[in-house]
């Protein structure tokens, strides 16, 4: 069987990046499942261009045939208002912030002023 390039969707970005909670029942997991729920409204809202999420996070272009290692994470964090990546551990950290339109703002901003990862 040949390797064929699927495309890539939000639904398939969100399932390859495995998201690091904090301790069930914590403010931090609350706050962290509100900034989950913006992650996945933003993958929709980026539909058109899911791959670049993946570019940003791993430094991959496409997801390669067999799995891949190390598996990207999802992180939260505090400390920044923007997101940031480590494409050596595969992860990505995003902001906890009070709102979706801040989120977005903020990805937005990290995603157009990250050349180099396959954007326009």
């Amino acid at each position: 069987m040949c390797y064929t390039e699927t495309k890539l969707t939000a639904d398939a970005v969100e399932n390859i990046f495995h998201v690091q909670f904090s301790q069930p029942s914590s403010t931090n997991h609350q706050e962290e499942a509100r900034a989950l729920s913006y992650w996945r409204d933003y993958l929709l809202y980026l539909k058109a261009f899911p791959p670049g999420m993946l570019m940003f996070g791993t430094g991959l272009k496409e997801v390669p045939p067999a799995a891949i290692q190390p598996q990207p994470k999802l992180v939260f964090q505090k400390s920044s208002r923007f997101h940031m990546a480590n494409v050596c551990t595969n992860s990505i950290k995003i902001p906890i912030l009070p709102s979706y339109e801040e989120f977005q703002e903020a990805m937005d901003y990290g995603m157009q002023n990250s050349p180099g990862f396959g954007l326009p």
